[in-house]
């Protein structure tokens, strides 16, 4: 059933393969708890004992798993069984009684800056080359925005209004910010100047890499370290 299920995941093209990917390692785990047990037959107190062995149980790593980890294999395993019911494999949720904790919001993914060192750092970027033009534009609505690298890598050219100054970002909710006349001409001359050098074909994304690709968190990450630590910051 659990195979099944992954079908209808895949098929459905709702998700992306890393989210399939994860909900397939958590559902085989899951199949592991549940053993020549089918997944029907399991009622909640089953599923509130293998919630908690999953806190306590040492991942691969021999770490505790994270709050966000247990998260994601919660929302697999309740995926799992809306699938179950809908398709009538199932009469009743036994998912019912577990509880999931907020994890705490990280803010390592956000660039937080004095004004002075927001100023040191930018002043380093070249805007002769378009990888700098682009990292200039990055960098500053990190700043100003507040954002995290991954939602400005998931940036699209509709998400950016230059007549308004309006950026439309998206993390776990969706955010418009008003952006500054300095940050919009920024954005401007990156689509202007440095765009059109680093794009190889059609991309809905914002922000390219030199290979003409949308723009990773982790290359974002990269460029602030090196700039971080040519500012000395």
């Amino acid at each position: 059933m659990i195979e099944e299920h992954l079908e209808a995941l895949a098929s459905g093209r709702e998700y992306s393969k890393a989210t399939l990917s994860t909900a397939q390692a958590w559902l085989l785990r899951f199949r592991e708890f549940c053993g020549a047990r089918c997944p029907s037959e399991l009622r909640p107190a089953d599923l509130v004992a293998w919630q908690r062995e999953l806190v306590w149980t040492p991942g691969p790593s021999g770490k505790l798993y994270s709050e966000s980890s247990v998260n994601q294999a919660v929302g697999a395993v309740r995926r799992f069984y809306r699938w179950a019911i809908s398709e009538g494999r199932v009469k009743s949720d036994p998912t019912s009684e577990l509880v999931t904790r907020v994890a705490k919001r990280s803010r390592s993914n956000r660039l937080e800056l004095r004004p002075a060192e927001a100023r040191k750092l930018l002043s380093l970027l070249s805007v002769e080359t378009p990888s700098g033009i682009r990292d200039r534009a990055v960098f500053a609505i990190l700043l100003e925005t507040g954002i995290s690298r991954p939602a400005c890598a998931r940036l699209d050219l509709g998400h950016f209004q230059a007549d308004t100054g309006a950026l439309l970002s998206k993390g776990r909710g969706q955010q418009i910010h008003s952006l500054s006349p300095g940050l919009v001409a920024d954005i401007e001359r990156y689509l202007r100047e440095a765009r059109p050098l680093l794009l190889k074909g059609r991309h809905a994304a914002l922000f390219l890499n030199t290979n003409g690709d949308r723009i990773s968190g982790g290359s974002i990450q990269q460029s602030l370290r090196r700039y971080r630590q040519l500012a000395g910051l």
